[in-house]
């Protein structure tokens, strides 16, 4: 099935009357870096290449995955690629896990689209058991790493999976507690996706400590995405794979990453000053315009709050969380900032 995105609709600009001495300035959405992991066990079912229609999870999964990574929805951002399980890779430390196949160096990202993914993908097959602990530990590894964190950018993991953990720990808690220990080091989310055969209850737990906000069980037009009828989850149930299903799950979840932090705008009309910027929201694109209130930190976060990355120097704009949930919701959301110069 053909993968397509759309990306969402979001709109952050200034108002003519408002800008700094006059001029346009623009808060742009900051692009994503995506470090992917991809369960190739043996249940995933039959293999294929790209472009091919075999009734297989794997199938399904690598023609989803090619198909995003080519997608003009995804442009600008970057994505890296590695399996589990890997011969010789460690779940104790990640080793293995932690670097990509895709691109070569083992670190860093390609720039999408590409369809530099595709022969990597054509070159596995699913016929191993599922280390998930080192899955795990290679996603904290890679993105924790310093040269796999661009500045200006957001850095997230994610886990495609449709088996529980096999082979080393298996204990849901402690799977947890290694993205929840990464999370608090870091800030970097990580990102799981299950497939029929997976238990979502389990996954919910391993999600849990990767701290993707929750998401809506019926949203964007798909039903069931957390798999046990819940009301709403961190994980993300594909199914068996269905295109249209692994879409939309792609499409939310780099809306969930990107959506709520505003890169700080510039002008070159002037210097602007930081206490002088004024966010504002129009529910479904619309008049009139409620203006969020800025609080010092995501701490001291109200319901219509928005805040800084760093008071003294801000390079980031950040929706407090619940007000991120509701523009999330609202396909035709517009979130203007106006700005203002020092002196003005």
């Amino acid at each position: 099935m053909q993968f397509t995105y759309d990306a969402p609709v979001r709109d952050s600009s200034l108002t003519g009357d408002s800008a700094c001495a006059q001029t346009s300035a623009t808060a742009t959405l900051k692009p994503l870096d995506m470090f992917v992991m991809l369960d190739q066990s043996g249940s995933m079912g039959t293999d294929c290449n790209i472009g091919q229609n075999t009734a297989s999870k794997w199938c399904r999964a690598i023609n989803a995955l090619s198909s995003y990574f080519k997608s003009a929805g995804a442009t600008g951002n970057g994505a890296a690629l590695q399996y589990f399980a890997l011969n010789g890779a460690s779940c104790s430390n990640g080793s293995g896990y932690n670097t990509a196949e895709i691109p070569a160096a083992g670190n860093g990202y390609v720039t999408l689209p590409s369809n530099v993914f595709d022969s990597s993908l054509n070159s596995h097959s699913p016929s191993t058991n599922t280390p998930t602990e080192g899955a795990l530990r290679g996603i904290t590894g890679f993105t924790g790493r310093a040269v796999n964190q661009r500045a200006g950018r957001i850095t997230i993991g994610i886990l495609i999976t449709d088996g529980n953990p096999q082979t080393c720990n298996t204990n849901d808690n402690t799977l947890r507690d290694i993205l929840q220990a990464h999370f608090t080091a870091t800030g970097i989310r990580t990102f799981v996706i299950g497939m029929t055969g997976a238990s979502f209850d389990r996954l919910e737990t391993i999600a849990g400590g990767g701290n993707a906000p929750s998401h809506a069980s019926n949203i964007g037009g798909i039903t069931n995405t957390c798999g046990n009828g819940a009301g709403t989850c961190k994980h993300w149930n594909v199914g068996d794979g269905n295109g249209a299903v692994f879409a939309e799950a792609l499409k939310q979840i780099q809306a969930s990453a990107v959506g709520c932090t505003y890169a700080m705008p510039t002008t070159d009309a002037g210097i602007i000053n930081p206490d002088n910027v004024t966010v504002e929201y129009r529910a479904n694109g619309v008049p009139p315009a409620q203006k969020l209130t800025r609080v010092t930190n995501q701490a001291a976060c109200v319901a219509n709050g928005w805040y800084y990355d760093n008071n003294a120097a801000p390079t980031e704009i950040r929706l407090c969380p619940a007000q991120c949930t509701a523009v999330q919701a609202d396909p035709n959301a517009k979130v203007d900032v106006l700005l203002g110069c020092l002196g003005s």
